[in-house]
């Protein structure tokens, strides 16, 4: 009975640590969204895909899987437009480069272009995206993220106030 407390315990402050974590980096992602004025539109265009290159990047396993590699080969299949106005696009195709080649032979791939005036850069979303469903679905992912964080939390510090009124109470008994 006493390791399994001790287990409870130990898990519970361990999700504590990471709702207060997942809360602090929604908080910072939705500081972060750009407006949506900041966003110029330029319209629908079409990717050709005329590459696949492998790429190392950090390998997030965890054990000893991730000791003895620390990186790993992920397939990246890059994109032009067609109509030459040198916009660029990139997916990842997989760790097997076959999975990329399919990903390649799927062929064109229409995707919105908004771009930012300010920073002299763009961003592509899926054909169907406008900067305001971009933005404000960033926007509901991380305040979904920071209430689930926020209510487990809340459960956390609550339940701790019932185990220390208890205590607290047996105490005034004896």
């Amino acid at each position: 009975m006493r390791k399994l407390k001790l287990f409870g315990t130990v898990l519970g402050f361990l999700l504590l640590f990471i709702g207060v974590v997942m809360s602090y980096f929604a908080i910072q992602n939705l500081s972060e969204i750009r407006p949506t004025g900041c966003y110029r539109d330029e319209g629908i265009h079409t990717f050709e895909p005329y590459d696949i290159l492998p790429l190392q990047v950090e390998n997030h396993m965890t054990g000893r899987y991730q000791r003895m590699n620390p990186t790993r080969t992920v397939y990246m299949v890059y994109y032009q437009t067609t109509d030459g106005t040198g916009y660029q696009w990139q997916a990842e195709g997989g760790s097997v480069r076959e999975l990329a080649e399919q990903v390649y032979n799927r062929g064109a791939v229409e995707r919105r272009v908004l771009s930012i005036p300010t920073e002299n850069t763009y961003i592509t979303v899926t054909a169907d995206q406008t900067a305001e469903s971009y933005t404000s679905e960033l926007r509901q992912r991380h305040i979904l993220t920071l209430g689930v964080s926020g209510v487990y939390i809340l459960v956390y510090l609550m339940g701790w106030l019932v185990v220390w009124q208890r205590k607290k109470g047996l105490e005034q008994k004896k």
